[in-house]
């Protein structure tokens, strides 16, 4: 197994649902580091719930993380990262310098639906295309209408977006359905980046080898060592990613009418 490249990890203290002070920040990348995780995207939401949100403030947490965890000798490095709840202002606030990009390399803009809704990023990807932001799908699998339609997920990548899979819902998928859906996706390119979604140390913990063990088991551990490890640390070190297009498998007309 290489070095994990976690890209989505709440780990700023006191910015939103993650971790409430230093100390349980500072636990949670611990835990990453024992999961073997040598980078991660430290998140905090951008969103109506957390107004004072700003880029400026999430990425001064994230530098502030970084200090501590050099002072602890805490073998982490840190990149400063918003969740970035979509809506149709998502292009005019990128413009507007509102919101924080992966890095802060602006490159990959990482994004969420609105909470119960579903929105076509198409549109939204064009937009923000041309302004040299591409999207990153945060834990797509939580996405039933992309989950289940392989030519519309097809569509999104051929426009520039990158899917990211929550690691524990790999290991410990809710139900059998899921589990197919995402062996399917796994097998047939569609999922390139990892993350913990990490929320504190008792609840939603960063979690991540588990979840690029079952990659490995399903996809050989070239292929998983590139979506846990090689994409991952691109991204948030803003170096070039370019994904294959995927390859889904072709389903018999047996298996359609039998499942």
């Amino acid at each position: 197994m290489s070095a994990l490249a976690d890209t989505h990890v709440h780990l700023l203290a006191g910015m939103d649902d993650g971790p409430p002070n230093a100390e349980i920040a500072l636990a949670m990348c611990r835990m990453l580091v024992r999961e073997g995780v040598t980078d991660a995207a430290a998140v905090a939401h951008q969103n109506r719930d957390y107004p004072d949100n700003h880029a400026d403030r999430v990425y001064s947490s994230a530098v502030f993380l970084r200090a501590m965890l050099a002072d602890k000798k805490i073998p982490l490095t840190v990149y400063p990262a918003a969740e970035v709840m979509l809506s149709w202002n998502t292009p005019l606030e990128w413009r507007a310098g509102e919101l924080l990009s992966v890095g802060d390399h602006r490159q990959w803009l990482l994004v969420e639906m609105p909470h119960g809704d579903f929105l076509d990023v198409l549109p939204l990807a064009k937009s923000l295309t041309a302004d040299g932001v591409r999207l990153i799908i945060a834990h797509a699998e939580r996405y039933e209408p992309l989950l289940d339609n392989l030519e519309l997920a097809q569509k999104w990548i051929a426009a520039g977006c990158l899917f990211q899979v929550t690691a524990c819902a790999l290991a410990e998928p809710r139900d059998e359905r899921l589990e197919s859906a995402l062996k399917r996706w796994a097998q047939g390119g569609f999922i390139h980046l990892l993350g913990s979604d990490g929320h504190g140390i008792d609840q939603r913990r960063p979690q991540m080898r588990a979840g690029y063990r079952r990659l490995a088991r399903w996809v050989g551990s070239t292929q998983a060592d590139r979506i846990a490890s090689e994409w991952g640390r691109a991204v948030l070190q803003g170096r070039p990613v370019e994904v294959p297009p995927p390859q889904p498998r072709r389903v018999s007309w047996f298996s359609r009418l039998f499942g």
